[in-house]
């Protein structure tokens, strides 16, 4: 959010510090800073606020107010000290509210007004800002906005329809598919979970609730009569639908980031008497509809915890000094204080909550640096031991590891809240999603220049009681699997496992050359260890980028003497195939006489692009050539 330095500055009578100073004040006590820019002979701060913070601090009152606390001057003018009201006058305006996203609507009447340019201090104020100034009606509701935080629109009243001589406002859910054309010309079309701003008459929508108005009432030059809004609309809908229209507005920003309520009929009086002071006109109604009470539930903390907490050795007397800079409504009792969070204050709710308040701006810096006590010897997580056991064991027999979902399609335990419709079910084995990233991992195999696919998972399976942690094994030599060949090298990993572990385990879910057991139901078998294992120092490893592109496969099968080096066929191969054959591999070979047959897979893939197949039989045409001139006899 940007802030304007001599905006700020407004609201103190004494001087408050220069935008360097201020810069590095709210850095260590507050919010990020993004940019400092001068602008003319203003200054404009960029601030980070964060989304706990957001409520309140969006707005040059809650910066002017947080920059009070830190530096200890106090702001002179801040116009809701007196909260100024309106008497209603209900016989011009009525409000109907029809969805529950809305708690308060208020709308006012002005009449006589003149459409213009803005006065040359509010355009200074809003282009510092990187706003565009648009007429005085527009951009008095915009500088209220950055000024106090609550998102205001005007519409022009002669644009709407009336009935007995009463303007009617309504704000509903939209109807499914419902479209509106905003002020900016842009077509949007709405779903039953988004609100709109209606013309009760009509029932027709003149804005996008909280977000955007809408073209039919735009207020433009001709304007003589205006209807003002101030509302406060629920965060969770504001959210859905910008994301889902994929317009995000300064009004949005807030309401997402949930303004009290109480803003909303606190900033209606203070625009209506900024528009008649530059655009002149007069008040001829007011109405509203919903609520705007703020009730905030006391927050107790001890000094005590307070230090516990920030491990700090603070008095009463500081906390107290701190909780009065705030201006917080209080209690203390011995070193248990009961604070009231003032209206605007929405995020304070635990005592965690005031204790955050207090070390920010007590100083983060004057909490010590103190390392942790560890224990000399760590207590050992026995599952963990053992499952890095089983890892190397696995490794060292040319097992690769994987990591899998725990959610599935279907399966036993069903998910209250799903993530997603294909993630309803807790898995309650892990054989299921082994037998899917062999699958997924076959076509790759060429690529990888593996003739066996060995994989294996340590994992975490429910049932509707409990859960357990389990390893899965599997094997698949071929496309399909062989059940002989596969079932060997099963068993073969099975028998290394328990000789780890030094004893036998019970198997289960075996089938299609995968099988898995529980690790939990043998940890009781197994020896407690004392301490971890030394860690040995490995080696250094490379990596290099993977392609994302499919990879295409060619065979090729010649004759040469049997005194010939397969490493100088390989060496032949792949430079003559070029840089686009990144493996080449020796997949059969046999002895007829005095000659051996060779049988190799080239796999061509590229970095940047999908590769053509013809560009591939191009390659593989030189290959031929190389052969042949090699004095090899094609098969």
């Amino acid at each position: 959010m940007k802030i304007s330095h001599n905006w700020l500055q407004t609201f103190f009578d004494q001087q408050i510090p220069n935008p360097a100073e201020l810069e590095d004040l709210l850095t260590f006590h507050s919010s990020e800073i993004e940019e400092v820019v001068k602008v003319g002979n203003d200054t404009v701060i960029d601030v980070k606020v964060l989304p706990d913070k957001s409520a309140w601090l969006m707005s040059h009152r809650g910066m002017a107010k947080e920059i009070s606390v830190i530096t200890g001057i106090p702001m002179a003018h801040d116009i809701f000290k007196t909260k100024p009201v309106l008497s209603p006058v209900l016989d011009k305006i009525n409000i109907n509210l029809k969805t529950a996203n809305c708690d308060y609507y208020a709308s006012a009447l002005i009449n006589g007004i003149t459409v213009g340019p803005s006065p040359a201090w509010l355009v200074e104020r809003i282009t510092a800002l990187g706003q565009r100034s648009i007429n005085n009606v527009v951009d008095a509701t915009n500088y209220i906005m950055f000024e106090l935080g609550q998102p205001l629109h005007a519409f022009d009243a002669d644009k709407l329809a009336t009935e007995n001589n009463q303007y009617k406002i309504g704000v509903r859910n939209a109807n499914e598919d419902e479209e509106i054309i905003t002020l900016t010309g842009e077509n949007f079309k709405l779903s039953s979970a988004d609100m709109v701003v209606v013309d009760a008459v009509t029932d027709s929508p003149i804005a996008i609730a909280g977000i955007k108005g809408g073209q039919r009432a735009t207020v433009d030059l001709n304007t003589k009569n205006i209807l003002l809004e101030s509302a406060h609309f629920e965060r969770k809908t504001i959210r859905h639908t910008a994301k889902n229209i994929k317009l995000r507005t300064d009004a949005s920003v807030r309401f997402e980031n949930g303004i009290s309520v109480g803003l909303a009929p606190l900033s209606l009086p203070v625009v209506l008497e900024l528009i008649i002071k530059i655009a002149g006109g007069e008040l001829i109604g007011y109405g509203k509809a919903g609520l705007a009470e703020v009730k905030r539930d006391n927050v107790a903390v001890t000094t005590a915890k307070i230090n516990s907490v920030l491990g700090l050795n603070l008095t009463n007397e500081i906390v107290l000094s701190i909780l009065k800079k705030f201006d917080y409504s209080y209690k203390l009792e011995g070193d248990n204080f009961t604070v009231t969070p003032p209206w605007e204050r929405d995020d304070l709710f635990l005592a965690e909550d005031l204790i955050e308040e207090v070390g920010r701006i007590y100083g983060m810096e004057h909490v010590a640096s103190i390392k942790p006590k560890l224990e000399k010897v760590s207590k050992v997580n026995v599952r963990q031991y053992y499952a890095e056991k089983i890892r190397r064991t696995l490794i060292d027999l040319g097992f690769s590891e994987v990591f899998t979902s725990s959610f599935r399609s279907k399966d036993k335990v069903k998910i209250k809240n799903a993530l997603a419709s294909d993630k309803g079910y807790l898995r309650s084995r892990l054989h299921d999603n082994i037998i899917e990233a062999i699958t997924k991992n076959i076509p790759h195999r060429d690529l990888l220049g593996l003739t066996t696919i060995k994989i294996f998972e340590i994992g975490t399976v429910f049932d509707e009681e409990s859960e357990s942690f389990q390893l899965a094994l599997g094997v698949r030599t071929g496309t399909t699997y062989k059940a002989k060949v596969d079932d060997e090298l099963l068993k073969t990993a099975q028998h290394e496992i328990e000789n780890t572990l030094g004893l036998n385990i019970t198997w289960f879910n075996t089938d299609e050359g995968v099988s898995e057991f529980s690790l939990d139901d043998i940890l009781s078998k197994l020896p407690m260890p004392l301490q971890y294992d030394e860690v040995v120092k490995t080696a250094t490893i490379n990596y290099q980028p993977f392609s994302i592109y499919p990879s295409i496969s060619r065979d090729i099968a010649f004759w040469v003497s049997s005194d010939t080096e397969s490493a100088k066929v390989v060496s032949l191969l792949s430079e003559t195939a070029g840089n686009l054959c990144v493996r080449v591999t020796l997949f059969d070979t046999f002895m007829k006489e005095d000659k051996t047959s060779l049988a190799f897979r080239l796999v061509f893939q590229s970095k940047e692009r999908t590769l053509d197949g013809s560009e591939v039989d191009s390659l593989m045409t030189k290959v031929y050539d190389a052969v042949a001139k090699a004095g090899w006899e094609g098969r």
